[in-house]
């Protein structure tokens, strides 16, 4: 009885998955990212691997669902909102990761998700000269990192990452934290453009994970 509650279970679940699509293809169409015809093969691979990645669809939903109300808080209260939305979304690429059998320390995890799309933030969100003249050895990554740990040790949230309108061709400048050390980062992409990489990041992970073929 146990085993066949569980399959009726299971087909529940893939036929609500499966009526997703349209849903899934639209959220993801957002970003500019054309999920349908991988999500369509995810449907056909085995449950353990479908049930993994649709949970963390439905995971990542709620994460940008909560960026979008921080969105609204900058535009109406003029909140600063980046480092909230940085520690949420870098939280994530950290879940992931893991979810996808990914092992290692918290930064590796981060480091994996970011790999396929490396050469598009690469240049663009970077650490910049310190007090003393010298540039950290680090890269994305680790900046974005360290910019979440410092929200989630310290509650720091004051400051905004992300470029403006308003801001030069070099982009918006910013400080975190290293290691008890104020360290200064640059970025030159917007919220929305780093978005839009993050979420075709999760989308080249799906393929990976899923072993999707053309």
């Amino acid at each position: 009885m146990d085993d066949e509650f569980q399959k009726k279970w299971e087909q529940g679940q893939i036929e609500n998955w499966k009526s997703d699509e349209g849903k899934i293809s639209l959220f993801f169409k957002r970003f500019n990212v054309d999920i349908k015809h991988v999500y369509k093969y995810v449907m056909g691979i085995n449950y353990e691997k479908m049930q993994t990645i649709c949970y963390l669809l439905s995971k990542i939903d709620k994460a940008i669902k909560i960026c979008d109300f921080l969105d609204a808080l900058e535009k109406n209260n003029h909140e600063d909102v980046d480092i909230i939305k940085i520690y949420i979304l870098i939280s994530h690429a950290e879940i992931t990761s893991r979810n996808f059998g990914e092992r290692g320390e918290k930064i590796a995890l981060v480091k994996k998700y970011f790999e396929p799309v490396e050469s598009k933030l690469k240049y663009k969100i970077k650490p910049s000269f310190g007090i003393d003249g010298q540039v950290p050895d680090m890269n994305f990554a680790d900046v974005l990192y360290k910019i979440r740990c410092e929200y989630t040790h310290e509650g720091s949230y004051t400051g905004r990452i992300f470029k403006r309108v308003v801001d030069d061709a070099n982009g918006s400048l910013f400080s975190f934290k290293a290691n008890g050390k104020i360290l200064y980062g640059q970025c030159g992409i917007s919220y929305k453009e780093f978005l839009e990489i993050y979420m075709k990041a999760l989308f080249e992970n799906i393929k990976i994970f899923s072993r999707y073929t053309q």
